[in-house]
């Protein structure tokens, strides 16, 4: 259940519980879809619809998990790239 830009207007002063880590879910310019993960608000800068990797976020707005996912970009790990351990 995504909702688009205009019901997840409404909901800015609620808190926004999970954010997908998924690196494949991340990108250079967030969405505004919010959904549901175990009956609390979750958002996912892509809007993808499945496949996440829901992390807690202790409780955000929505304005601060999009500037979250702006600051701190998850990038997928390349398998050739040499390990540094």
């Amino acid at each position: 259940m995504l909702l688009g830009a205009a019901a997840s207007f409404m909901l800015m002063n609620d808190r926004v519980d999970f954010v997908c880590a998924r690196a494949e879910h991340q990108g250079s310019e967030p969405d505004d879809a919010l959904t549901m993960h175990d009956d609390r608000w979750a958002y996912c800068p892509a809007s993808a619809r499945d496949h996440h990797d829901w992390r807690p976020t202790g409780g955000v707005s929505l304005d601060d998990a999009k500037q979250f996912v702006r600051r701190h970009p998850i990038r997928p790990v390349d398998a050739m790239d040499p390990r540094s351990d």
